[in-house]
């Protein structure tokens, strides 16, 4: 999904690239990374533990290793002495952040050293949980800065309001906009609608679900208290930016024509399918839109 090699392996862009994603995580950089000799370490970075009386600081070396390009293992060998590198730094933890994955030699070590008690613990970020992360609302602006091309791709949600709104399975409670990067073709918006002797067409009810069971739990539900069916479109497809503008279009149409009506209900859930979708489809807006917007909003006509 991201293609880590958009990172040179040649200057340091790894390391800030580290850097900016451990600062959205939420870690406070104590050493950031410069040119020389590093003594073993790319970063510094702390956070706050909680304790059942009190906070404390705990202090992680972070290591970072960008073999994307080769596609190698990050192995013992390229990350020797991890206790002396720890002591030097009177770090408690070591973290490691690789564009691709541990060797199971290097994992064994560090597991061993956790054990044993010389080092109090160790986190190992490789590629794919660095991408879950990087897919989250939130990651975006780093996704694009640091991956361009992937970010044209991957289409990551951010906030199109000051928060965000999720969509969310009428039954079940799953996000059906965050399932978008991990399954396609499996959720859905529904309508029950009919059409009364005048030819205005009636939408009832409208729901978010995932296929299968839920979508069978609530289309059985629609039929015992209206005796209609549905109809219904894949989310997957809303999500494509012409299929999006195209259902916004002919929706806007079809109550032009006066000829479609919603209940309050379906209309609050028509609504809310496109404010949420639109976090999906539309580009992130930059700080100087933002501010117009909040400008605008805020005057009355």
């Amino acid at each position: 999904m991201i293609d880590f090699k958009e990172i040179s392996h040649k200057d340091d862009t790894w390391e800030l690239f580290a850097r900016d994603f451990l600062i959205e995580i939420g870690f406070f950089i104590e050493s950031t990374p410069d040119r020389g000799p590093d003594m073993g370490k790319d970063l510094l970075v702390s956070e706050q533990l909680k304790g059942n009386l009190n906070k404390y600081r705990f202090l992680w070396l972070v290591s970072c290793k960008h073999f994307a390009t080769s596609g190698d293992s990050v192995k013992e060998s390229d990350e020797p002495n991890i206790l002396d590198r720890l002591s030097s730094f009177n770090a408690n933890g070591f973290i490691g952040i690789y564009s691709t994955l541990p060797s199971s030699g290097l994992n064994t070590r560090l597991n061993n050293l956790k054990k044993e008690g010389k080092i109090k613990d160790f986190r190992i970020f490789d590629y794919k949980l660095i991408e879950n992360y990087l897919i989250r609302l939130g990651f975006s602006k780093i996704l694009m800065r640091y991956f361009p091309e992937s970010y044209k791709l991957v289409k990551p949600l951010h906030k199109i309001l000051d928060e965000y709104i999720p969509l969310k399975c009428d039954v079940c409670g799953k996000d059906l906009l965050e399932s978008l990067y991990l399954e396609n073709y499996r959720c859905i918006i529904a309508q029950a609608t009919h059409r009364d002797e005048n030819g205005i067409e009636h939408v009832e009810e409208m729901y978010y679900a995932c296929k299968g069971a839920c979508d069978e739990q609530l289309r059985k539900s629609i039929w015992e208290r209206y005796k209609k069916s549905t109809g219904w479109k894949d989310i997957t497809d809303l999500a494509i930016p012409l299929e999006f503008l195209r259902y916004v279009i002919a929706t806007i149409n079809r109550l032009r024509d006066g000829n479609y009506k919603y209940t309050d209900s379906a209309f609050e859930k028509e609504k809310n399918m496109i404010w949420a979708l639109s976090q999906k489809v539309l580009r992130e807006m930059t700080e100087s839109e933002k501010e117009r917007v909040r400008m605008l909003m805020s005057m009355t006509f």
